[in-house]
């Protein structure tokens, strides 16, 4: 298998708008649900099918880590089905494509009416937690031996893993899943985010989180200055100790 390394054509996709790319997919408890396609349904203006929410900024980025769209997308509005999750489970996330170099990290929050997720957008809640992230991984292909979390998607077909945790409360909630491009972190307001959400219905956890005691907002949870949002991606990755932007993921209570 021949890998190709993402800064080795890093250069000319930087400048293409068409150098971006969105969650095409999900697969949950073996069954797989298509998102918001924005590359046929170049309008915006078709409400999502599925489970996924609306992405109104398309596959560009978000600029402000400030901005309400950094909970789920501009104009993320609710989409009409929810997916069946068994906490503890790996799902999968399918892009379309990506090319950029940088993060990975997932939030989940609850939806507050206990039914389903048809009145919460969550922009100002602070029930949101992330359960995972990774920034410089260990990667054998690499003189360094480190690369970023993004060539091991790419590595991967353009799929990431993500393991839902036990301790959950059984009940309706957004998957926030997000990938960060750092090719122009070193000015401020240089970060490109790229967050969506999914909306799903977990079963099976253990309900000894106590959200009150980890919840974070969003927008909030990340900032313009973050260490892992302002810095010089161009150094070498052995010369710095990365760390994803926001809060670390939770720890399920030992039972």
């Amino acid at each position: 298998m021949v890998l190709i390394s993402i800064p080795l054509v890093f250069a000319s996709l930087v400048a293409s708008s068409a150098a971006h790319g969105h969650v095409r997919k999900w697969r949950m408890n073996g069954k797989s649900y298509t998102t918001y396609e924005p590359y046929s349904q170049p309008d915006f203006k078709q409400p999502p099918k599925g489970i996924a929410r609306f992405l109104g900024n398309g596959i560009n980025p978000m600029k402000d880590p400030l901005s309400p769209a950094m909970t789920c997308n501009v104009d993320s509005y609710p989409a009409p089905l929810m997916a069946n999750v068994t906490a503890g489970s790996t799902i999968t996330a399918t892009w379309n494509s990506w090319p950029h170099v940088g993060p990975i990290y997932t939030y989940m929050s609850p939806c507050p009416n206990g039914r389903d997720c048809s009145d919460f957008l969550g922009t100002t809640s602070r029930t949101w937690f992330k359960i995972e992230e990774a920034g410089v991984v260990p990667y054998a292909y690499a003189s360094s031996g480190l690369d970023w979390a993004t060539q091991i998607m790419y590595d991967a077909g353009n799929t990431w893993n993500i393991t839902i945790p036990k301790c959950l409360s059984d009940g309706p909630y957004l998957i926030r899943h997000e990938t960060m491009a750092i090719q122009d972190s070193n000015v401020l307001g240089g970060a490109q985010f790229y967050p969506q959400c999914a909306q799903v219905w977990i079963s099976g956890g253990s309900a000894t989180l106590d959200i009150g005691a980890v919840g974070v907002q969003l927008p909030g949870d990340i900032q313009p200055d973050d260490a892992g949002v302002l810095f010089d991606p161009r150094k070498p990755l052995t010369d710095y100790v990365y760390k994803a932007p926001g809060s670390r993921p939770i720890v399920c209570p030992s039972v």
